[in-house]
């Protein structure tokens, strides 16, 4: 027998098949959603299972987890310029400061620091240093080899061990390096010779 496919229905007659009807579906969006749906936990979905309704979202961040650790270098960079880092930034272990005929102010007073000795490594020619360091630390000079230059700092005060250490290491030709201690908002006492001017 010819012709278009018939089936056999409950009520007996013959109903004439659509053509294409014994293929397998074709996949689509119905078929995509039609099993169970998973959640994929995150900070924004509020409908996970970790939400409960009446509580705060999860945090975005592990409040648990420690700081990122500081930068273990960096270097300062300047030429015919005046360079100054105060207030509060993140001091790194180790600081290398080149500058030519030009100023550096490094100010430590209210900065962080997390390491118990901080190095700085000057590289001068016909330029200056000067940090500032709060009451408490102790500075130590690490060598370094310096032509026509000149190297000062206030005399030691009482060491707190629980502060960190300075430690200044000194390449330069024609370049000063300064160390002083004041307490925070404390400004250095001008020389009588400059209120002339």
């Amino acid at each position: 027998m010819t012709g278009t496919p018939q089936e056999q229905h409950d009520d007996g007659q013959a109903r004439a098949q659509e053509p294409g009807a014994d293929r397998p579906p074709l996949p689509g969006p119905a078929d995509e959603t039609s099993g169970p749906m998973t959640i994929i936990p995150g900070p924004a979905a509020e409908d996970s299972v970790a939400w409960q309704p009446g509580s705060p979202p999860p945090a975005r961040y592990d409040t648990s987890a420690s700081p990122a650790a500081p930068r273990a270098a960096m270097s300062i960079t300047g030429f015919m310029s005046d360079i100054k880092r105060t207030g509060r930034w993140q001091v790194p272990a180790a600081l290398t400061v080149t500058q030519g005929m030009g100023d550096v102010t490094l100010d430590l007073r209210e900065a962080v620091v997390t390491s118990p000795v901080v190095d700085v490594t000057f590289y001068g020619g016909m330029s200056s240093l000067k940090i500032i360091v709060p009451p408490g630390v102790e500075v130590e000079w690490g060598g370094g080899m310096a032509l026509l230059s000149d190297e000062k700092a206030d005399p030691p005060g009482e060491v707190d061990p629980t502060m960190w250490r300075l430690r200044v290491t000194h390449y330069g030709l024609m370049s000063d390096v300064r160390v002083r201690t004041l307490a925070v908002g404390e400004t250095p006492t001008k020389k009588w010779w400059k209120g002339l001017r």
